[in-house]
């Protein structure tokens, strides 16, 4: 996961009961950049041990999660859900892999 949020991340999401689900959590406040910066996607592959070809990024945000990740190599789930209804792909750069209006639908996603 990664996420423009504060500290204390990793212990709401363990609190909702979601943390389980994550293997890395990167939290804004604690690697000093936001997304879309780069930097943040480097560090969560990195904590992550893992390609930029092996991640998935599972986001409601064009500009913040599609874009960035593209850019760097991830596959891509865009999430149609509150803001991103009113978010418009207008060039290529923001093409997602996947489009999905509800997150129960990555259960029926191919992301091979």
């Amino acid at each position: 996961m990664i996420a423009n949020q504060s500290l204390g991340t990793q212990e709401r999401i363990d609190n909702w009961g979601i943390g389980k689900y994550f293997d890395v959590v990167i939290a804004s406040a604690e690697a000093g950049c936001v997304k879309p910066d780069l930097r943040i996607f480097t560090m969560a592959l990195e904590k992550a041990e893992c390609e930029p070809s092996e991640a998935v990024m599972i986001g409601d945000r064009l500009d913040n999660d599609i874009v960035p990740a593209k850019k760097i190599g991830m596959k891509t789930v865009w999430v149609r859900q509150a803001y991103a209804k009113y978010q418009c792909i207008d060039d290529e750069s923001k093409r997602p892999d996947h489009i999905i209006d509800s997150i129960e639908e990555l259960l029926f996603l191919d992301l091979n």
